[in-house]
């Protein structure tokens, strides 16, 4: 199935037509305010069986130049904090036709989003495409197709990183996605994760990845190459962070779980 839209064609996962209706979560626009509505409709994503490989196959692609409407840090505030619950309100959505889970941490702080535009957007401000953001954790990996093809069909995608496809050298996996919002027209992240490979990144992995940023945060301060104990020691943690990240992903990959 082929959804499309003003600035690209996503392609969609295959999945069962069925007859059962469902409260498909749809978004009305009026003048004066966004109102979030349950609309009875035949939808085949909650029916739906995906497995590890379909979830593999969704490409990585990004439009050229993505940037926000806006320059100036000031403004861009200005403008996240009603989009920040425009894309509230799709996550929610996604996160009910898939029975998943949404995470809604709310704007990134002025002084984070500062220091990545001084230390890594070369001071571009319209650059900062994680401002507004938030993620969906699913229980398994059907579900969390399901949610990736609910924003390919209810969102404008402008970039999609699949990690499940391409993991990190640690191992880790998830789906990074970019969006453009319909009513403010800024740029939101939505990161789709699966539910044990989260677990690990927000606890041990948080550990093991202080631990190897202050060992290079000391060669820096002293402005000399990592040293031959401190290679070790790096590369000790990053096996540790392989070997959860594995055994994490093993517990998707098994039979019983690839379309469960």
């Amino acid at each position: 199935m082929v959804v499309h839209t003003v600035a690209r064609t996503h392609r969609l996962l295959p999945f069962a037509v069925s007859n059962n209706t469902i409260a498909d979560a749809m978004f009305q626009h009026s003048k004066n305010c966004h109102e979030f509505k349950l609309i009875d409709t035949t939808n085949a994503l909650l029916y739906s069986s995906h497995s590890i490989k379909e979830l593999q196959q969704i490409p990585s692609w990004h439009q050229y130049n993505i940037t926000q409407p806006y320059d100036q840090l000031e403004k861009l505030y200005q403008h996240a904090y009603p989009a920040q619950q425009e894309l509230n309100m799709l996550l929610e959505a996604a996160a009910l036709i898939s029975q998943s889970q949404a995470f809604l941490p709310g704007i990134k702080s002025q002084k984070r989003a500062e220091k990545k535009i001084a230390t890594e957007l070369r001071g571009n401000v319209n650059k900062l495409t994680d401002i507004v953001r938030g993620s969906v954790v699913a229980t398994n990996i059907s579900d969390l197709v399901k949610t990736y093809n609910y924003l390919a069909q209810h969102s404008n995608i402008v970039k999609v990183k699949n990690r499940f496809d391409a993991p990190t050298v640690s191992g880790y996996r998830d789906i990074k996605v970019l969006v453009q919002l319909t009513n403010s027209g800024l740029i939101a992240e939505i990161q789709l994760h699966l539910e044990a490979i989260a677990e690990i990144k927000n606890g041990e992995e948080h550990d093991i990845y202080e631990a190897i940023q202050n060992i290079e945060r000391i060669s820096i301060i002293k402005r000399r190459a990592l040293n031959d104990i401190e290679k070790m020691q790096i590369k000790r943690l990053q096996n540790k962070s392989q070997a959860l990240y594995a055994k994490a992903w093993q517990t998707y990959t098994q039979p019983f779980n690839l379309a469960s």
